[in-house]
């Protein structure tokens, strides 16, 4: 009886894998040998070369872009120094000198006495 049981059991399992396209026989090959595949390899990637484009859409932006940030900094060195960034200059290149109440004068850059 266990052993008819144990024959359907095995015939089961057997069908099964035989269904799945599996086969439970052992490999011919020796345990030592080891298996080549053989296929096509893979293509490598070509090198890309960047044209050498001066006039393009992308190129006279970027051109743009840069002579703005450079103006900018310039103005901002520019806005750092004394003249601009010290309120006693106001419209000046140079501080100009406190005079004495009666001595003062009307000045034409920036309408103010002194």
């Amino acid at each position: 009886m266990q052993s008819l049981r144990f024959y359907c059991l095995l015939a089961l399992s057997l069908s099964f894998t035989l269904a799945r396209g599996q086969s439970t026989l052992p490999d011919s090959r020796s345990p030592g040998v080891k298996q080549v595949y053989y296929a096509p390899r893979r293509a490598k990637s070509a090198k890309v070369k960047k044209g050498n484009v001066k006039h393009s859409a992308r190129f006279e932006f970027y051109k743009r872009v840069e002579k703005t940030a450079r103006e900018k900094q310039r103005i901002l060195k520019k806005l750092s120094k004394a003249q601009f960034s010290d309120p006693r200059y106001f419209g000046h290149k140079r501080i100009p000198s406190r005079r004495s109440s009666h001595k003062m004068q009307y000045c034409e850059e920036c309408g103010i006495r002194h």
